[in-house]
């Protein structure tokens, strides 16, 4: 309790900052990350390293420095998106793209699965789903329990349905779809081996997602993908939501998943700096562990 206590502390204090000064000493931190040895550093350079190989030294340790200083500003944010923002909304600060799109889609009243990568922010995107739809969201639980309970807390106030990434949480998927609602789900993450599925990833194989693929096949939802990227000196953030993947309603799972990848890989590419690269994407993968 002393440890969610002084965490809220902390957030409160963060969420009184304006944004533009929060990016600021996200550029800082950032800066003084890719100077010092640390683990962030360490594995955000693997992973660059693996999936870019053509990219030099010097482009490596730039895109490096860069990736550290948007991971600073994500962690900066997190008083404003989970403190400010589910009482006063995001609409002010988001310009969206293709939301007609997801509209279009509802209403063929089978619900809709948008899928998501840990670019920008993803509490942000949410927050602005949240808003403006019925949202469902499969979530694996954060490694330090007072993270956990703030997160479910803040989703919770801005109308999200949280659910965890389990049986229980499949069926509670289910039942949303069948309603007509919305299913998000960030599909980048590394997930236990009897779930996942060897996908080549920035063209390295890497075990991956399938439940939404699987989910696709079996309830023929509309599927989009779905990014939210960081706007520079505080100026928001802009959602995009991509055209209908049919193709992910008749593929095989093993297909299915693949394309989500390529359509992740498209979505990251439109601000790679902005990725989570400090993430062991392939800790599981078919290949010695390169952390």
């Amino acid at each position: 309790m002393a440890n969610k206590g002084l965490l809220t502390l902390f957030l409160s204090f963060l969420s009184f900052i304006s944004l533009k000064n929060i990016h600021f000493l996200g550029e800082l931190i950032g800066i003084l990350l890719s100077i010092i040895p640390n683990s962030a550093k360490n594995i955000t350079k693997v992973n660059l390293q693996i999936c870019f190989p053509n990219k030099g030294d010097q482009e490596i340790k730039f895109l490096t420095r860069e990736s550290l200083k948007e991971t600073s500003k994500n962690l900066l944010e997190s008083g404003k998106s989970w403190i400010t923002y589910p009482k006063t909304g995001v609409s002010s600060i988001i310009k969206v793209e293709g939301m007609k799109l997801v509209s279009e889609s509802l209403i063929q009243d089978k619900g809709v699965i948008l899928f998501t990568s840990h670019l920008g922010n993803i509490e942000i995107l949410i927050s602005f789903l949240s808003e403006n739809f019925k949202c469902t969201i499969p979530y694996k639980p954060a490694k330090i329990d007072a993270i956990d309970d703030l997160m479910k807390q803040a989703r919770r106030l801005m109308g999200a349905a949280m659910v965890k990434a389990d049986s229980g949480g499949v069926k509670s998927a289910l039942s949303a779809l069948n309603r007509g609602e919305i299913l998000i789900m960030a599909s980048d993450q590394v997930p236990k081996k009897s779930n996942g599925i060897i996908s080549n990833f920035f063209g390295t194989p890497a075990l991956s997602v399938s439940l939404i693929s699987s989910l696709a096949i079996r309830t023929k939802s509309p599927c989009h993908s779905v990014s939210c990227i960081r706007l520079k000196k505080g100026k928001g953030y802009r959602i995009i939501f991509s055209e209908r993947l049919e193709k992910l309603n008749t593929l095989g799972v093993q297909q299915g998943v693949n394309l989500m990848n390529t359509e992740l890989e498209e979505c990251i590419m439109k601000a790679p700096e902005q990725y989570a690269w400090e993430y062991k994407r392939f800790k599981h993968s078919n290949f010695k562990n390169p952390y």
